[in-house]
């Protein structure tokens, strides 16, 4: 590119930052509160959504454009110690200790460092490192505060544990996927035992089977890993910070008192929020008998009337085998898919399939990748963006990464949920692009199966 033409560009962003920068501005100066939600991050409203993505997008090319190459591609390569540092932080629960602090005079490294255990200057180099890329700030010399950021930490401890997930075997796992990807027999690998989750606990467990063994704890005793938990808390966690835009852009009142059948719906997590919402939807929780034993404490405890009302039925089943339930009209699974390579998608979906009626429906919710050439199913940025905004959704191609380090599965453009699809007898025939990282793919049979 000429400098003239990066010069261009630079222009043509300034204007889309501006314009966009304004809708933003406007909305903080209104003083109105964004969309309520029962839980997790508060939901902008489509505009300002839209506006925050376009900033964030453009900030992005800003970087590209003006920084020397080969600075940038250090910054790039040397990214994982931003995340080791905030891990430290989370383990250390540090974003807790600074909430009892005053925000304008913050609280001493040397006392942080007694609350944690951690070396006094160490401790300083790694929140510094933090405060950098505005997580904390630096008050004054050697004295911390939280911000708006690290705060979120301390006021919601499921986030903590979706953040601390990250933090362990995931990050080894990754670490792992270098040498597996140049190795001539597991780069061709689909298996979810041949994964660089498997290189870095050194076993050939996978994550489900890892993390229900039990294992000794201190007092002798076997019991489950205290990953189990994390995990649990984690996903709980990450739909707070996520799930919100699915509940508000997807149609789910014109359902009905319609049936969804919540395919390893886990606990029946989403299936709860969606009761609390829409008050004549039925539903149908299945997953694996130990999982739906917790399900039944779960729903005891948090909407007990919807168990003896019947309105919720907490079904054993493994999606790998018949699906009982038949001519349900909605199929429903969240973070299911991407678990998983094409092949067993395949199986999943046909089990599905087979037990749809000719009205039936499967809603998949999952990150939906949408790349630099952009896709006729989803909306394309303005721009000079490029069509997936890209910085702005760059968390899905990470999480893609993530997928095929810990379970050989993927996160999917329509395109290859398409193709999938059509391996099953069905075809994508909407996406819902929600507000947030998690969009709903709609599936219908196809008229040629």
């Amino acid at each position: 590119m000429s400098n003239a033409e990066r010069a261009q560009q630079w222009r043509d962003l300034l204007r889309l930052l501006n314009d966009s920068a304004e809708v933003i501005i406007r909305d903080w100066e209104s003083g109105e509160q964004t969309t309520p939600v029962e839980s997790g991050a508060p939901l902008p409203s489509p505009e300002v959504y839209e506006a925050t993505r376009i900033v964030t997008g453009a900030c992005g090319m800003f970087l590209d454009l003006v920084q020397e190459p080969g600075s940038r591609l250090t910054e790039i390569a040397c990214a994982n110690f931003i995340s080791r540092a905030l891990h430290v932080a989370i383990q250390a629960r540090v974003a807790e200790i600074l909430a009892d602090a005053d925000p304008t005079k913050g609280m001493s490294a040397a006392l942080i460092s007694e609350k944690t255990g951690i070396n006094e200057q160490k401790l300083t180099r790694v929140l510094r490192t933090l405060c950098t890329v505005h997580v904390f700030n630096e008050v004054r010399d050697g004295y911390f505060a939280n911000n708006r950021t690290s705060d979120a930490l301390a006021r919601d401890p499921y986030l903590y544990d979706w953040l601390l997930l990250h933090a362990q075997e995931v990050y080894t796992a990754s670490d792992q996927l270098l040498p597996l990807l140049f190795d001539k027999v597991k780069t061709d690998a689909t298996s979810n035992r041949v994964t660089a989750w498997q290189d870095a606990i050194g076993a050939d467990s996978t994550v489900w089977e890892y993390l229900e063994q039990h294992i000794e704890q201190p007092d002798g005793s076997l019991g489950p890993r205290p990953q189990l938990g994390t995990w649990a808390r984690g996903m709980v966690g990450g739909g707070h910070a996520f799930a919100s835009g699915m509940y508000s852009d997807y149609p789910w009142e014109a359902l009905g008192s319609s049936t969804i059948v919540d395919v390893g719906g886990g606990a029946g997590g989403t299936s709860l929020d969606l009761a609390g919402r829409f008050p004549n939807l039925r539903f149908v929780v299945e997953d694996l008998p130990s999982t739906i034993q917790q399900a039944q404490a779960v729903w005891t405890r948090e909407y007990p009337e919807a168990l003896q009302r019947g309105r919720v039925k907490l079904v054993p089943h493994n999606f790998f085998t018949e699906q009982p339930i038949k001519g349900a009209e909605v199929y429903f699974m969240r973070y299911i898919l991407h678990d998983w390579p094409d092949d067993q998608c395949v199986t999943i979906l046909s089990h599905l399939r087979a037990a749809m009626g000719p009205d039936s429906v499967i809603l998949v919710a999952d990150q939906v990748i949408n790349t630099t050439v952009g896709s006729p199913l989803l909306k394309a940025a303005p721009p000079p963006l490029p069509p997936n905004y890209g910085v702005a959704r760059y968390f899905g191609n990470m999480h893609d990464l993530t997928m095929m380090a810990i379970h050989n599965g993927m996160e999917r453009t329509p395109e290859m949920l398409d193709a999938v699809a059509k391996h099953a007898g069905l075809k994508v025939t909407k996406i819902w692009e929600c507000r947030g990282i998690i969009y709903i793919a709609e599936l219908r049979i196809r008229e040629d199966s």
